[in-house]
């Protein structure tokens, strides 16, 4: 294979999601064709059935080298779930560093089963960190002399900032971690704790969570020492061609001026596997729950919905070449 570009790649799953990371995996396959893709997945007890499933996906596709990464210390991530909400999984990647092999120095983080990548992550992937522990595309911003700019460290003890940042400064459906500077930073479980303690103390009284999820956390953890990916020079809070999120359309009715080359079912009121489509591949039987209706959407978020579709009856060609 004559590779054009390397990529590391990482989501971290269990096993209900198996249908839509696998169509994840889909479109990957065929929108970074030429490119050497090592997925690495994380996971504490997912099923055989799965791996099989998706390392035949990887390997069909001939680009794609699927790793299997085992936590076999879950219960180390409950004082982070219980202080964020989500699940174990969520925070599996704040770790990664440890987990996946000292020959990775990056790796591009993607949200398990409701991320499709649409084009070319060159540019988000391989950009500079500036020393920077993350790129992130920004969600919050402060409004100085009417320009965006970043948080700063020092905001961090400014009350008025928290519910920003605990919300998270950026959105966490795709992000690079720079793996070799947590290594060499020591970067390790016991400073989230840490951490997590002192969001408690600065907010006494508090009900309920002290930060949303991983992207509360990790905003908190590093505010200040992420790089906004195209700032400063692109300062437009709309602008995220690596993480678009179709919450978008609440705002415009209109296609962005870029095209999206990672697209991120957020900001939507479900998931794609979740919808009422006219056809489904009899192969993936009926999803739980109850369908919900494409006409509760936005016009301009349908049609993505119709692309994750298109993935799903590619997944299953796929899977009927390789014999599954």
């Amino acid at each position: 294979m004559d590779a054009r570009q390397h990529f590391n790649i990482m989501t971290s799953s269990d096993d209900a999601l198996i249908l839509p990371l696998a169509v994840s995996l889909t479109a990957i396959g065929k929108n970074l064709p030429q490119d050497r893709i090592d997925f690495y997945l994380l996971h504490s007890d997912m099923c055989p059935q799965s791996m099989d499933l998706l390392s035949a996906v990887c390997a069909g596709y001939g680009n794609i080298f699927f790793h299997e990464i085992r936590v076999e210390n879950p219960e180390a991530f409950d004082p982070l779930v219980k202080a964020g909400g989500w699940q174990r999984e969520t925070y599996f990647p704040l770790d990664a560093h440890h987990l996946l092999p000292d020959t990775a120095d990056r790796v591009l983080y993607l949200d398990a089963g409701d991320v499709l990548v649409m084009g070319d992550i060159a540019p988000y992937y391989n950009c500079d960190f500036e020393d920077q522990f993350l790129i992130v595309t920004g969600d919050k911003h402060k409004t100085v002399n009417d320009r965006y700019v970043p948080f700063t460290p020092e905001d961090f003890h400014n009350p008025a900032f928290f519910p920003d940042l605990l919300d998270g400064l950026f959105n966490s459906g795709s992000y690079v971690i720079n793996l070799q500077k947590m290594r060499e930073e020591g970067i390790g479980l016991s400073d989230y704790y840490a951490l997590t303690e002192q969001i408690r103390r600065l907010r006494p009284g508090r009900e309920g969570l002290l930060y949303f999820g991983d992207q509360g956390l990790l905003s908190a953890a590093f505010i200040g020492r992420m790089k906004y990916y195209g700032y400063p020079q692109i300062q437009e809070m709309w602008y995220c061609p690596y993480n678009f999120c179709l919450g978008y359309y609440d705002h415009f009715d209109k296609k962005p001026d870029y095209q999206p080359a990672i697209l991120h079912f957020a900001g939507v009121l479900f998931k794609p596997w979740k919808a009422k489509y006219p056809v489904w591949p009899k192969r993936f039987g009926i999803t739980g729950g109850v369908p919900r209706e494409l006409a509760e959407l936005k016009p301009m978020q349908v049609k993505y919905y119709l692309l994750w579709l298109e993935y799903l009856f590619l997944l299953d060609k796929v899977l009927e070449i390789l014999g599954m």
